[in-house]
């Protein structure tokens, strides 16, 4: 699939890409978790995001952002960041891996700092593990955990994040597709 159809059949995912940002009261530097997150690189530059770019598991995406712009990778979720990018992300973890995630991104926030995740909202709470899917960003098929808005709020709630938005698209790959902003409550 050429890259303009996988976009225009994607749209949905990066349409909050940007606009999340400015629930944040500072962007000083940006840690881009996942393939999808690292293919945004040179969408920040363009919006006039000048600060460090920083990816956590971007894979070839990864690669093909250090082509365009300057993105420095991480071997793990650690540091001080005012935004955590994790755009269909979450979706590939289980449920202690998607934990863990929550905890690492709240403790490499700074306070106030924004968490963005997009996932694809389940009609109901799934106590299996992941199930293996037709891909939505590729020919081929992967595992998937779908996990409910409610899963999900709950679990950032107990983190210590707390709501900045939440937008709901209908997207080809699944009924809906959910865009969390969360922001680390002020200690």
């Amino acid at each position: 699939m050429d890259i303009i159809t996988w976009m225009r059949k994607n749209s949905g995912v990066f349409r909050h890409a940007g606009s999340f940002l400015s629930y944040s009261e500072k962007v000083d530097s940006i840690l881009l978790v996942g393939e999808f997150a690292a293919s945004l690189a040179n969408f920040y530059r363009t919006i006039g995001f000048t600060g460090p770019l920083y990816s956590y598991d971007g894979g070839e995406s990864f690669s093909r952002s250090l082509m365009f712009t300057q993105i420095e990778e991480c071997e793990r979720i650690e540091g001080s960041y005012s935004v955590i990018s994790a755009p269909l992300y979450i979706q590939g973890l289980n449920v202690k891996e998607l934990t863990a995630f929550l905890f690492d991104c709240h403790d490499a926030l700074e306070d106030g700092g924004l968490l963005y995740l997009s996932f694809p909202d389940a009609i109901t709470p799934s106590v299996g593990d992941k199930v293996l899917v037709d891909s939505f960003y590729s020919d081929g098929k992967i595992y998937m955990k779908y996990y409910s808005l409610i899963d999900i709020l709950q679990s950032t709630e107990t983190i210590g994040f707390s709501i900045a938005s939440i937008e709901m698209d209908r997207i080809d790959f699944h009924d809906r597709l959910i865009s969390l902003a969360l922001t680390k409550k002020k200690e």
